[in-house]
């Protein structure tokens, strides 16, 4: 039975992944005559590398999410540009070559194949060094201009939080309601190590805390839907002070009292989207 479950679960990735690399693809192909890229399409890409790094590192394909992580800052470093980027058909190329390596390697995965580090190293590598030397990585000096008020990435993070946080925490109150205790442990830890990975490349600090307090929890309690709804209200609460701009007010641990909050982040939220 825990078989079938973790052949269900890496289906269902493999499914997710290949959406996302298609993201990643149509973004690249659907750069304008002019050959300028937007960055409302930077910023897809962006959530797409990033989707399919946090998926890979869950699953153990440490290679993939590894590579998928490279491909994600890339993505980034284009979103410090202050104005529309050009995109010559070489640095093009490069990034569809970047997601088809990530293609050829979630195929493997998926037919039960071993990664050859040699085939990585003579074939994938050169492609990401290549890459790097024409686009860099985010340098401190970046990373301050991508944290400030101004910056593309306040754009980035409140996008997350309305798209991928949400659909987050609608499945997450589906499980409560319809799912047995050990598969609600299992599927509220996952989401939380989910959400742990996007509050580290969003530094949001508070948030990658919340995250680890509720695996915390969630690993000691007897009673997980007690805990999964402490979990949702929090991260409920995290995501109304996200998006209301009050980063600096999020919670860093679940209490067992927030549920007199709910119906105000829930309404909260719908006046904000």
């Amino acid at each position: 039975m825990l078989r079938d479950k973790e052949l269900q679960t890496q289906l269902q990735f493999f499914e997710e992944v290949t959406d996302s690399l298609n993201t990643l693809e149509t973004v690249l192909l659907e750069v304008k005559f002019n050959r300028e890229i937007a960055l409302s399409k930077i910023n897809a890409g962006v959530r797409a590398a990033h989707s399919i790094k946090g998926g890979a590192g869950i699953m153990g394909f440490r290679t993939l999410s590894a590579l998928a992580h490279r491909l994600e800052d890339y993505f980034k470093v284009l979103t410090t540009q202050k104005d529309p980027l050009e995109l010559d058909a070489d640095l093009q190329s490069l990034l569809l070559a970047g997601v088809d390596w990530l293609r050829q390697i979630v195929k493997l995965h998926s037919e039960g194949y071993t990664i050859d580090e040699q085939w990585l190293a003579t074939f994938c590598y050169p492609v990401f060094e290549e890459l790097q030397d024409r686009l860099g990585c985010l340098i401190s000096e970046d990373t301050i201009t991508v944290l400030s008020p101004e910056s593309a990435l306040q754009d980035i993070i409140r996008l997350l939080f309305q798209t991928e946080v949400e659909d987050c925490l609608q499945r997450l109150e589906s499980l409560i309601l319809n799912s047995e205790q050990s598969v609600l442990r299992h599927e509220a830890n996952l989401m939380a190590i989910e959400l742990g990975g996007l509050g580290e490349m969003l530094q949001l600090q508070a948030f990658t805390q919340l995250c680890k307090s509720i695996t915390e929890k969630l690993e000691a309690a007897e009673k997980v839907e007690e805990i999964a709804r402490s979990a949702l209200q929090a991260w409920r609460q995290s995501q109304t002070l996200i998006l209301t701009n009050q980063i600096d007010s999020l919670p860093t641990q679940i209490t067992h009292n927030t549920q007199r909050s709910c119906n105000f982040y829930q309404v909260a939220f719908q006046q904000i989207t």
